[in-house]
């Protein structure tokens, strides 16, 4: 417990004078601070996402945590003692944590309807297209659009949302899960699976506190945004550490976590101009869409692994 609140403090404390750093230097405020900025905004965000693993690496390292491993004679690997989450095998329960995120962000779709008029992605796209300047957009293009069924446009968004999250969306999420989800539940050892998920998922959401307050996904609620993406970290954290124990992999979060992070745009598209408290995976309407698959998954776990009444 103690190891996991250094590290928490450290942390934060590094990503928050980092982001400080960014702010004083760049003037960020916002996306109306300008797309140059802004472009600068979503490197700097890029690289924010690696602080947990590399704080994370340190404190290992300082802590005599991490071996030297000969491989062949002219290659060295330098891991961790204990990698037994950081090994990937793969497990059905990955496929299953994945076509359960798939169905979580379908279901704050559905919700979303609740607090905002839907528009189908065709027409959003078409009003996007427009907006550019009808001037500046080949008639093809435009017609390609026109052309294409619904289902179809949504069905591609959806498989390239998971191509992108198992590949380069999960090369982030990996920066940030390797703390999350491998440090600090090996840092946690001994505690109860929801007590552990509490507070991993506070800390994971306070740490977005600075991201939070410069814009990012709530940029006009930033102070209730902290607040909600705390909500959002913690109940999407049971859903992570629960794949996590039961593949016996952190690999289960970071196709998670890349594969929200990949489909989340989609309520821009079907719920324009709406609230970002209200609405999307960030949102009220996603935050009732994992409370739901919590409730399923925990009657599911009741009657076969029991993980939510295990000891991390």
């Amino acid at each position: 417990m103690k190891k996991a609140i250094i590290y928490s403090a450290v942390l934060c404390g590094v990503s928050w004078i980092a982001a400080l750093v960014f702010h004083l230097a760049t003037g960020y405020t916002g996306p109306e601070s300008g797309v140059e900025v802004a472009l600068k905004f979503r490197t700097f965000a890029m690289a924010y996402m690696f602080l947990p693993a590399i704080v994370a690496l340190v404190m290992q390292a300082v802590g005599g945590e991490l071996s030297i491993v000969r491989r062949h004679a002219t290659r060295i690997q330098i891991v961790p003692t204990d990698n037994s989450l950081l090994k990937f095998r793969p497990r059905w329960s990955w496929l299953v944590a994945i076509l359960t995120t798939v169905a979580m962000v379908a279901l704050s779709l559905l919700f979303s309807a609740l607090f905002a008029d839907f528009s189908t992605m065709k027409e959003t796209t078409l009003d996007l297209i427009i907006a550019q300047g009808i001037d500046n957009v080949p008639a093809e293009q435009i017609a390609q659009v026109e052309a294409m069924p619904e289902w179809v446009m949504v069905l591609s968004t959806v498989l390239s949302g998971i191509f992108a999250g198992v590949t380069i969306n999960a090369l982030f999420a990996f920066g940030e899960e390797y703390g999350w989800r491998c440090y600090m539940v090996k840092a946690l050892g001994g505690r109860k699976f929801l007590s552990a998920a509490l507070l991993i998922g506070f800390v994971w959401g306070i740490w977005h506190a600075p991201m939070i307050l410069m814009g990012h996904n709530y940029p006009d609620a930033r102070v209730a945004g902290v607040g909600m993406m705390v909500l959002f970290c913690i109940l999407g954290g049971i859903i992570e550490l629960y794949f996590v124990l039961k593949s016996g992999s952190m690999w289960a979060a970071v196709f998670i976590h890349g594969t929200i992070n990949a489909l989340a745009g989609m309520a821009m598209l079907m719920y324009p101009g709406s609230s970002a408290l209200l609405t999307g995976m960030t949102g009220v309407a996603g935050m009732m869409a994992m409370v739901v698959v919590i409730a399923l998954l925990y009657l599911y776990d009741r009657s076969h692994d029991r993980i939510f009444h295990s000891t991390l």
